[in-house]
């Protein structure tokens, strides 16, 4: 019980310095977050909360994908219908060049959630242009044997 109790603690002031990042452009307060955000998950590692805000941050505000895409395989692996982790992971491969994949991951994130959804109405938007992105893309050229 009491590592549940700390675990949110420590993602609270986790939550903190990443608003005290966010608004005063610190990187320092970021990484902070960071570190509270693991120790949250590591006392509770059934805490995926703690580890989806980890790999946002080390996404959107630190530009570390791959930390970041390694957190939302690993909360896809333990569950893969997990939407936060879907969505994200799809800004990732969107942003590497990776149409098809950022697709793929769209397309499942919006099959699990629905319009009332708060990212819903973008991710719709954005699987229609990668649907024509994809849609247009040559086929891959077959590799000698």
């Amino acid at each position: 019980m009491w590592r549940f109790v700390v675990a949110r603690v420590y993602y609270m002031w986790g939550s903190l310095h990443r608003n005290f990042g966010n608004r005063s452009s610190f990187q320092r307060e970021h990484n902070y977050a960071i570190r509270r955000f693991t120790q949250a998950y590591q006392l509770d590692p059934s805490f995926r909360q703690a580890r989806l805000d980890r790999g946002i941050i080390l996404y959107r505000e630190m530009g570390r994908l791959d930390e970041a895409l390694a957190d939302f395989d690993a909360l896809l692996d333990e569950d893969p219908d997990y939407g936060p982790a879907l969505l994200n992971r799809a800004m990732i491969a969107q942003e590497r060049g990776q149409y098809a994949e950022a697709l793929a991951d769209l397309e499942a994130y919006l099959s699990l959630s629905n319009e009332n959804d708060e990212y819903w109405s973008i991710a719709s938007r954005t699987a229609v242009l990668l649907r024509e992105v994809v849609d247009e893309m040559p086929p891959p050229q077959a590799q000698d044997s």
